[in-house]
């Protein structure tokens, strides 16, 4: 059998360099993306003379890259109890049995997307910097552009379904990125998601190249039994100088 499926997730953090986290799991999808595309850009400069046919591209630089997610926000509760199965659905409906449908509002789904992404969060005047995680799939940035499209309708007018066009601008301090330049660089905190199969000594080991520091990281995160790790846990790996 099969493990959980393991839904996207969003963390908040006051600024670019994403050492100091507001939440952990501001936003956690209702229903995972279909799919998702990324854009690479690069900016170069042309040497090309007056009436020349043909042009000499210098490199300039690498333009920070854009992700672009569809969500579904569903308020009808059928794709969040018995998700796929028709025939279940149907019986629970015949049955009367109410708790079976877990609806949430679509505009309280699209309000939470909102507040971890584009809202201006007060104490920090603007919006929050994310970090996405879907299971190895990790981006960090800002939501540059959302727009939602409405789908389905009550009697009321509620919305019941809507489609969220989300686009997020890769966004990291210099410092971060010098230090992502070098992927093994112990002054650099790593966030990883637990796998199957991973253990900690293993993890350690692929962020530090030495398995020697398992009981450190251990220690910063909380664990008790780090020999049986959770599928679907993030956790820390902070710089080796700031290990306690």
């Amino acid at each position: 059998m099969g493990g959980s499926i393991q839904k996207l997730t969003i963390g908040t953090y006051k600024d670019s360099n994403y050492d100091r986290r507001i939440e952990a799991g501001a936003f956690k999808a209702f229903i995972n993306p279909t799919s998702f595309s990324m854009t690479y850009k690069s900016e170069f400069t042309s040497d090309q003379p007056e009436g020349a046919s043909k042009a000499n591209l210098n490199y300039s630089k690498t333009l920070p890259s854009d992700l672009q997610l569809e969500f579904l926000f569903d308020g009808t509760g059928v794709t969040e109890a018995n998700s796929g199965n028709k025939l279940l659905n149907t019986i629970a409906q015949k049955l009367g049995k109410k708790d079976a449908f877990v609806k949430t509002a679509v505009k309280d789904q699209i309000k939470a997307f909102y507040e971890a992404t584009g809202e201006l969060s007060g104490p920090i005047h603007k919006p929050y910097n994310v970090i996405l995680n879907w299971g190895d799939f990790e981006f960090q940035g800002i939501l540059s552009e959302f727009t939602i499209e409405y789908k389905l309708f009550n009697n009321e007018g509620r919305p019941l379904r809507a489609i969220g066009k989300a686009k997020f601008r890769e966004s990291i301090s210099p410092e971060l990125a010098a230090k992502i330049e070098n992927k093994n660089s112990p002054d650099l905190t790593h966030k990883r998601m637990v796998k199957k199969g991973d253990t900690l000594p293993l993890m350690t080991e692929r962020i530090y190249g030495d398995t020697k520091y398992y009981l450190e990281v251990a220690k910063v995160n909380g664990l008790i039994n780090f020999r049986q790790l959770t599928a679907g846990t993030e956790l820390q790996f902070p710089p080796l100088d700031k290990q306690v």
